[in-house]
């Protein structure tokens, strides 16, 4: 399905956030889907190798209550260049055994065969105290 016939959505407006915050969550967004495509996009950062930014994907459970962790992207360094991290959801990868989702992912680690009627970014964002952290990015999600 090309990209101008999917449902698109975006997780977080690109946007510079300063203050540190702790599993920010927004909006819960419904998609229909078997794939999405989700991509980071860190356009700017202005603090040091201790500021860590921590962006998520949740997915909706079947009891409509639960979210899930599907999408832990790798951590982003307050002093790091512009980056672009991508992560897919698909699914026709169905996984082979139960898995726990008491807990989130690793850093840079996919559940591609989690899947459900709405998803929602979330991020931590984690000042060192040297002198503030800022990153901007943004988050945006296609399906089909």
């Amino acid at each position: 399905m090309p990209y101008s016939q999917a449902e698109r959505a975006t997780l977080f407006a690109s946007a510079t956030r300063t203050a540190a915050a702790s599993n920010s969550a927004g909006a819960a967004v419904s998609l229909g889907f078997k794939r999405t495509v989700i991509l980071l996009d860190v356009t700017a950062t202005a603090g040091v190798a201790g500021d860590v930014l921590d962006v998520y994907v949740d997915v909706l459970g079947p009891d409509g209550a639960t979210w899930i962790n599907a999408v832990h992207f790798t951590q982003v360094a307050g002093n790091s260049a512009a980056i672009k991290h991508y992560a897919v959801l698909d699914a026709s990868s169905p996984a082979a055994t139960t898995f726990n989702i008491t807990s989130d992912c690793a850093a840079g680690v996919t559940k591609p065969y989690v899947c459900g009627g709405a998803i929602r970014g979330r991020y931590t964002l984690v000042d060192a105290g040297a002198h503030g952290q800022s990153v901007t990015f943004g988050l945006t999600a296609v399906s089909g």
